[in-house]
Order: structure tokens, then sequence, then C-alpha cells
């Protein structure tokens, strides 16, 4: 069984002034935003299967992700996904004109372009060997356009969850160069599993925020 332990702000603080008095304080600097790189589309990168101009497939134009008319899937193979761990995906489909495209984690799969708009799902995959994809359910799906892909680990409430590299305590958390204020009813909560240190936010980040954990290590 997990136990998840909170950290409260005061106690936290006074560990890490201890650590330093000790001479056994290392401080270092960590982003921790979501799981896709380039989830804006802005250019390819990070992306198996895309192309910088129009082909048949998926291929970005201004700032968008387009489908062309045929099959084919697009694909990160992002390390670390856990199986059994749920992780929250949201899209802008900003048309859907031909054909069905959905989004895949490990060996789940959601159909995203059921409606336009912001779609949101959470997956749970078992297998996750085949990474974070977006690929056609049927026909080529081509004239789908989609914007703002973002996927993050989340809890058992869709909380979203940045996971601290092992060994390494959070200090300062900023989302988008503004510090934020540890606890459950303000900007974000420290969670302890008994293994690595997780930071919950309090409010649901979208694909451009950028986290920035200032960690200490004994």
């Amino acid at each position: 069984m997990t136990v998840l332990v909170s950290k409260p702000a005061v106690n936290l603080r006074s560990e890490l002034a201890s650590l330093r008095n000790q001479g056994g304080y290392q401080e270092q600097q960590f982003y921790l935003d979501g799981l896709i790189t380039n989830g804006t589309f802005e250019t390819t990168s990070g992306w198996n299967g895309i192309a910088a101009t129009t082909d048949s497939r998926w291929y970005i134009d201004n700032g968008r992700l387009t489908k062309g008319g045929t099959n084919g899937t697009a694909a990160q193979i992002v390390n670390p996904l856990i199986s059994g761990q749920s992780y929250k995906v949201e899209i802008d489909v900003i048309a859907r004109p031909l054909g069905d495209v959905r989004i895949g984690i490990g060996d789940v799969s959601y159909t995203i372009t059921s409606t336009l708009g912001t779609q949101s799902v959470v997956l749970s995959p078992t297998d996750i060997n085949n990474g974070i994809r977006l690929f056609t359910g049927g026909a080529g799906g081509g004239g789908v356009i989609l914007d703002n892909l973002y996927v993050f680990e989340v809890d058992a409430n869709g909380n979203a969850i940045y996971t601290m590299p092992k060994g390494w305590v959070p200090k300062d958390v900023y989302e988008d160069g503004l510090l934020q204020r540890e606890g459950a009813a303000y900007d974000y909560e420290v969670i302890y599993d008994g293994f690595d240190y997780k930071i919950k936010s309090t409010v649901a980040p979208s694909a451009t925020t950028q986290t920035c954990v200032i960690g200490v290590k004994a």
C-alpha cells in the first residue's frame, strides 16, 4: 500500500535549513513541464511522423498540426511513462472535416475528434511501450486540424503531479516565472510517497505553462 504524506511548508524549510547548516546542502534548478515536447506544434521538434511542409500524412501549418488524407501516426516516445499511472490529455480540435483521429498512451486510446473545441480525457495504460501517439482510427482523417496538446501525470482527482528526480526535495516552485505558495489550499502541495517527492498543482496547467522547481539534495 502506498502512503501519501503531505510535507508542511514550515517543516520542509526547517529541514533544508538544517541541511545547509550541516554543510550538506546542494541546490539545482529543474523544469518540470508536461510530458509532450512541442505540444503547440510550432515546429516538428520532438515528433516522429510529422513533416514541416504539406504531405499526405501529418504536417505543420501555421503553428497547427494538420492531417493529410491517408493513414499515418505522429508519435513521441516519452520516458518515463508508468504502467498503471493516470495521464490527463487535453487538445484543441480546430477542424474535423473527414474521418476520426485518436490519441493513444501506451495500449489505450481515445477519439479526440468527436466534436470541435478542447477535448479532455484521462488515460491509464497498462502497456507503455507505444509512447504517446496521434493516429487515424478508420478513414484517413484528412483535414483535421489540432493544436495545444498537453499530457500530465495526474492523481485520482485529475490534479497535475510533477515528480522530482530521485533523491531531490522541492524548495521553491515557480510557474511562468511567478513564485508559488505551498499548501493544499494555495498554489501547490508537496507529497512524499516513501520514495520520491511530488508536487501537486492546485491550478490546472496549460500547454504553455512552464514550471520551474528549485530542488535540494543532501
